[in-house]
């Protein structure tokens, strides 16, 4: 997997040491390949063994498969976003970038093997774009329901079955008023998928089948609290919507 994806995906579960690695790398690549594990170690006051562990918690086989990647992320140019519009193809870059790079299969099967699909949104634009994707789905002879508010998502949970499926949409995936429902699901076995912005939070931990977008703040003079696009959102959904449809036409 892509170095920077990987760094995005496994951020927060990174000591604050692995986190220093990470920026040294991010910052000197070519230095990186250019050294052994020892070099590296020694180079960011730390081992052989620590660089090692942290190759391995972003999913690499070892130092040498983590050095090959970042030897190929520096082939592709850096993008920097010089206005709005730059920022966005650079979100979506980033998102085509890890669905190339992603299984997408087990999901696909399980969403077609679900006795009913339901799907719940945590904002006005999650529930915008999860409507769609509810369309999509039924058009593909998908069945699948909508639930709506808090209270409803929370009695839900208390009939949902283990052979159902539940998908949530969400920014952040820490919404307070839906945890206690996610906690009575997985309790209950109740196979979860998520689709939240890139990085560990609560819903994404408490899935089966966890999936990501990008979604980078906009500036903004008027409001102190961070503006976000979702079109990553938007943007994902359609692609396993898509290769949904692939799924039940060419794949059986």
């Amino acid at each position: 997997m892509d170095f920077e994806l990987s760094i995005k995906m496994n951020y927060d579960r990174l000591t604050d040491s692995e986190k220093e690695m990470a920026k040294f790398m991010m910052r000197r690549p070519q230095d990186v390949v250019n050294m052994s594990i020892v070099e590296l170690g020694a180079a960011m006051l730390s081992s052989k063994s620590s660089v090692l562990r942290f190759a391995k918690k972003l999913g690499y086989r070892g130092f040498s498969e983590l050095k090959y990647v970042i030897r190929e992320s520096m082939k592709v140019p850096a993008l920097e976003p010089s206005d709005l519009t730059q920022l966005l193809k650079q979100d979506l870059d980033w998102i085509m970038r890890y669905v190339e790079q992603t299984n997408f299969q087990p999901f696909l099967q399980k969403l077609k093997d679900a006795r009913m699909v339901f799907l719940y949104a945590t904002g006005f634009s999650q529930n915008n774009f999860t409507k769609e994707f509810s369309k999509d789905l039924m058009l593909a002879k998908r069945a699948n329901m909508l639930i709506s508010g808090e209270s409803n998502l929370l009695m839900s949970s208390s009939i949902i079955r283990k052979d159902d499926l539940i998908i949530f949409t969400s920014l952040s995936g820490e919404t307070p008023g839906i945890k206690d429902a996610v906690r009575m699901l997985k309790m209950r076995n109740i196979p979860i998928a998520t689709f939240t912005k890139f990085g560990s939070n609560f819903l994404s931990e408490n899935a089966n089948y966890s999936f990501f977008f990008e979604a980078t703040p906009l500036p903004d003079h008027q409001y102190k609290q961070q503006i976000h696009s979702l079109i990553g959102l938007e943007l994902i959904l359609d692609v396993v919507s898509r290769k949904y449809r692939e799924f039940i036409l060419f794949d059986e």
